[in-house]
């Protein structure tokens, strides 16, 4: 498989955000691909991102930092780094971002979607 990498966003340290690369599957999950992404995050004390639902299942290991995180109203977690956490499909995403207001989250997101549409 030919990865289709669009190119990814500078960040600080002269690392890249945003999608690293995106492979297509084939056999039983033809129509699907993996996403691979990296985000930083930056939030004030006690916020948040928007409440969401990803169009996948995703997998995310914390690279650097910690990570205050919740799906489905569950109760918050604080993932530390080299911790990682897993939304399920159709998973609502209801908390999301940095345990520390002064410090960045680097996380790398794994997604597993329907593949889109050129």
């Amino acid at each position: 498989m030919t990865p289709q990498s669009p190119a990814p966003l500078p960040a600080a340290g002269g690392q890249s955000l945003g999608v690293i690369a995106r492979h297509a599957l084939a056999g039983a999950l033809e129509g699907h691909e993996i996403v691979l992404s990296r985000s930083v995050m930056r939030h004030f004390p006690g916020t948040s991102t928007p409440v969401h639902r990803h169009p996948g299942v995703v997998l995310a290991f914390v690279l650097e930092g910690r990570v205050r995180f919740a799906i489905n109203n569950e109760p918050e977690q604080v993932i530390p780094t080299g911790g990682t956490f897993f939304e399920p499909l159709g998973a609502v995403h209801t908390t999301s971002g940095s345990a520390s207001a002064d410090e960045p989250t680097r996380i790398l997101v794994f997604e597993l979607r329907l593949k889109e549409q050129a």
